[in-house]
């Protein structure tokens, strides 16, 4: 199966508690002007005390937006607060690299690390074991959380932790697992609440597993708005690639069936603040200043089913309509929100990406179409373009790298395979975004190719 499918449990037997009690210095917001409530700028990432937030001034730091290198993030001093690194490089050990990428992902909202939990990983690997025996026997590949424990090859061990986990089919790589569910909605929530400090991951085949409920305690309160996109990043996501169980883009998120995808799904973590109500949200294109249609706020208490069942444990979502696209642009998001009887408001910004140039020819390094002629490129960035044959390119350098490309999904959809020094496949990425991943071994290659035929400009990055 091509495309990445994942699967979220519904909250019937569990899901994440939360305290009541706001978080104790984390509240306080500005007086109230003619517009509302003054709106709470980002809290300790990394300055502990600014001013209120402005729409001149969104973090408070006496900055205006239009100057500061980190609009959302308070940085008085100007030092590079909001620089994202890079990810960091895959090893092919499962464990270390679903670690190791996770918490790459934490820190980048100010969350503290996890660890492996040797025994969640074990239930992982035998609930994929199970997963893998029932394709086989049903004929076509099946994604379930639960075991039919009266067939053979099921376990206590494998239902419960199902279960407990997050899952998908389609990647074959931890780390571009974790990519795909945190672009989802209902995935990512788990991977980023406050309290999670141990997981357990297994990859078999094509299916992926990280166990998170064990190793979470739902009562920690989010020591700071935790934003999604990450305040300030730059070429997040500009799509939600569908396939969510439950869908957030569909009037009844639980109805099962086919969930359409659409332009990415931003989202803000309040966890344990206190009960939400009211809330509302916009999302505008700072570069045009449009305003981008949004087809539901969900948020956790809402008057929804599936926001009163717990999915959404402190959070508030904004969902665009199905079919829609972000454009490769600055965007900036507001929540306004009753907690526990307080009115709040909050805002962030995040960068889609910038637009791809126009000019890039077919075969501008010369022809570099098969392993044979691949075109040598070590460590760094070019932009380059897929026409009518596949680009390969030969990674230089000790080692293996990980090799990125960066292109516009709706205008055709690229995807990577990766080779080892003799020419065997190693890996491939084939997702439903803008960017694509993968590992390639030392001495080896990359082939970037179009699906159907696509082509299209990207940009191709060696790390």
């Amino acid at each position: 199966m091509r495309r990445t499918r994942t699967s979220a449990l519904t909250p019937a037997s569990a899901v994440f508690c939360s305290c009541a009690a706001l978080l104790a210095g984390l509240a306080g917001c500005g007086d109230d002007g003619p517009g509302g409530p003054a709106p709470l700028a980002p809290t300790s990432i990394p300055d502990d005390t600014h001013g209120p937030s402005t729409l001149a001034d969104i973090d408070g730091d006496g900055v205006p937006n239009a100057s500061d290198n980190c609009p959302t993030i308070a940085n008085a001093d100007q030092r590079n607060a909001c620089h994202q690194v890079a990810p960091p490089a895959l090893t092919g050990d499962v464990v270390s690299d679903g670690v190791a990428h996770m918490n790459w992902v934490r820190a980048s909202v100010g969350l503290g690390p996890v660890t492996e939990d040797a025994t969640l990983s074990h239930g992982c690997a035998v609930h994929l074991d199970y997963l893998t025996a029932l394709s086989a026997e049903v004929g076509s590949p099946q994604l379930a959380h639960e075991e039919d424990l009266t067939k053979a090859y099921s376990s206590a061990e494998g239902n419960e932790a199902g279960i407990n986990s997050v899952l998908s089919i389609g990647e074959g790589e931890i780390a571009s697992a974790i990519d795909g569910w945190m672009e989802t909605l209902y995935h990512r929530l788990p991977l980023i609440h406050p309290g999670m400090t141990r997981i357990g991951v297994a990859v078999t085949g094509r299916y992926a597993c990280l166990q998170y409920r064990p190793g979470t305690d739902g009562r920690v309160q989010a020591p700071h708005e935790i934003f999604w996109p990450p305040a300030d990043i730059e070429e997040t996501s500009r799509t939600f690639g569908g396939f969510e169980s439950p869908c957030p883009t569909i009037d009844d998120p639980l109805s099962g069936g086919s969930c359409p995808g659409s332009a990415a799904i931003a989202s803000i973590g309040l966890n344990g603040w206190g009960a939400l109500s009211a809330a509302t949200a916009t999302l505008r294109n700072v570069d045009t200043g449009a305003d981008v249609p949004l087809y539901r706020v969900y948020y956790d208490g809402g008057p929804s089913v599936h926001e009163q069942q717990g999915y959404l444990d402190g959070t508030i979502a904004l969902v665009p309509p199905a079919g829609s696209a972000l454009d490769l642009a600055l965007y900036e998001a507001t929540a306004n929100v009753t907690i526990s009887g307080a009115a709040q408001t909050f805002r962030w910004r995040f960068r889609t990406g910038r637009p791809l140039p126009t000019d890039v020819a077919c075969d501008a390094d010369g022809p570099h179409h098969d392993l044979a002629n691949a075109l040598p490129v070590g460590v760094g960035q070019q932009y380059a373009k897929v026409c009518d044959r596949p680009d390969f390119y030969r990674i230089t350098g000790a080692g293996a790298h990980t090799v990125e490309i960066h292109f516009v999904h709706a205008d055709g959809d690229l995807d990577l395979h990766a080779y080892d020094a003799a020419g065997t496949a190693a890996g491939e990425s084939a997702g439903q975004s803008d960017t694509e991943v993968v590992t390639v071994p030392a001495g080896g290659a990359v082939e970037v190719f179009g699906f159907n035929s696509a082509m299209g400009t990207y940009l191709l990055r060696v790390r």
